[in-house]
C-alpha cells in the first residue's frame, strides 16, 4: 500500500470560478469560467502537490448516489487536479462554491455546506481507519477548515499519528475553536495553525495552548503577517509582496501547505526540527503565500520553480 508525504482531509469542495468583466450598470459580461479543486484540505493538498509532495486528500461529500452539479463538477475537479482522493460519503450534499472574480481582486467566496448524515457515521469511520488512507512512519496527517460537527473524524485520522508523535496538525475554523471541544483534541496535535480570528476565538494564549500538547503555534493575519511560538518561545513574521492581483481566498491554506511541503523536503517532523530550521520554514511559507495572492482562485497558486 502506497505511503504519502501527507493525508489531508476533511474539507473538500468543487470551485466555480466567474470572471466578470468590470462595467457600469446592473448587467455584467461573464468573461469566462473555470472548475477546480479547493476547500481548505483541497487547496493545501494542491499546494503541497505543486511544490514536490505526494499528498492524500481525504473529503467528505454526499451520502446519497445522485448526479447533483456538485457532485459532477468534484469528479471533474479531482482529475483536473490530479490529487490521489479518497471520497468520505456523510454528507447530505457535496460541499460546493463560486468566487466572483472582478478586475483584479475578488471580494467574496458564495458557498454552500451539506449537513452531517448520522447515520451514515459508522461507515465514514471505517474508511478512514482502512490501510488505504496510506498514513506510513513519516506522513503528516494535516486536518483543515475542522467544524466541531467534523470533530469525529479529525480525531479518527490523528488518533491513527498518535504513536508518530511530530506529524500531526491541525488548522480549526473559528466555530471549533470557541466550542470546549477544541481544547479536547489539543494532546492529538503537535503544529496548530489559526488565523488571528481563530486564534482569539479559543480564548486561550499560547502557553496554555502548548500546555494541552501542541510543541508549536503558528498565528497568521493578513497583510501583517504573523506569528509563531514555538515551545513557547515567540518571533513575529513578515508577509512577502509579489507584484499582481489581490486574490486573497485560499493564500492561508497555500501558506500551510508550503509549511507541510519543506517539513517533508527537510524530512524534519515538528519534534525534531529546530527553531532555525522552522524560521526558514515560515519564511518560505510567506513567499508561497504572497504569491498565491497574485493568483485567482483558492485552488490556483505557485510552484517552486515560479518562486525563483
Amino acid at each position: 500500500m502506497k505511503k504519502f508525504d501527507a493525508v489531508i482531509g476533511v474539507s473538500v469542495n468543487p470551485e466555480m470560478e466567474l470572471v466578470i468583466e468590470n462595467t457600469p450598470g446592473p448587467k455584467k459580461v461573464l468573461k469566462c469560467m473555470t472548475c477546480c479543486l479547493s476547500g481548505s484540505s483541497g487547496n493545501t493538498a494542491t499546494a503541497i502537490k505543486c511544490l514536490g509532495g505526494c499528498p492524500h486528500l481525504l473529503g467528505l461529500v454526499s451520502a446519497y448516489e445522485k448526479e447533483d452539479v456538485a457532485d459532477v463538477l468534484l469528479r471533474s475537479a479531482v482529475l483536473k487536479g490530479k490529487v490521489p482522493f479518497t471520497a468520505i460519503p456523510i454528507l447530505s450534499e457535496t460541499n460546493h462554491a463560486i468566487i466572483p472574480v472582478i478586475g483584479e481582486s475578488n471580494d467574496e467566496v458564495w458557498g454552500k455546506k451539506g449537513d452531517i448524515v448520522h447515520s451514515e457515521l459508522p461507515q465514514a469511520l471505517r474508511i478512514l481507519a482502512g490501510p488505504e488512507i496510506g498514513i506510513g512512519p513519516q506522513t503528516f496527517v494535516v486536518i483543515t477548515g475542522l467544524r466541531a460537527v467534523e470533530i469525529l473524524f479529525a480525531k479518527a485520522l490523528l488518533s491513527q499519528a498518535k504513536v508518530k508523535k511530530g506529524f500531526r496538525v491541525l488548522n480549526a475554523k473559528d466555530t471549533l475553536c470557541a466550542n470546549k471541544e477544541f481544547k479536547k483534541i489539543l494532546p492529538l496535535v503537535d503544529l496548530l495553525v489559526l488565523n488571528k480570528r481563530e486564534f482569539e476565538e479559543t480564548g486561550m494564549g499560547f502557553s496554555q495552548i502548548h500546555k494541552c500538547g501542541p510543541k508549536i503555534v503558528v498565528v497568521t493575519h493578513d497583510k501583517e503577517g504573523g506569528i509563531f511560538s514555538f515551545s513557547n518561545y515567540r518571533i513575529s513574521f513578515k508577509p512577502v509582496s509579489f507584484s499582481g492581483g489581490r486574490f486573497e481566498t485560499g493564500a492561508g491554506d497555500w501558506f500551510l501547505g508550503a509549511m507541510i511541503s519543506e517539513l517533508v523536503r527537510l524530512r524534519e517532523s515538528v519534534l525534531t526540527i529546530q527553531l532555525k530550521q522552522f524560521m526558514g520554514v515560515i519564511n518560505f511559507a510567506a513567499r508561497v503565500a504572497g504569491k498565491k495572492i497574485t493568483m485567482a482562485g483558492g485552488g490556483n497558486g505557485p510552484s517552486r520553480h515560479q518562486l525563483r
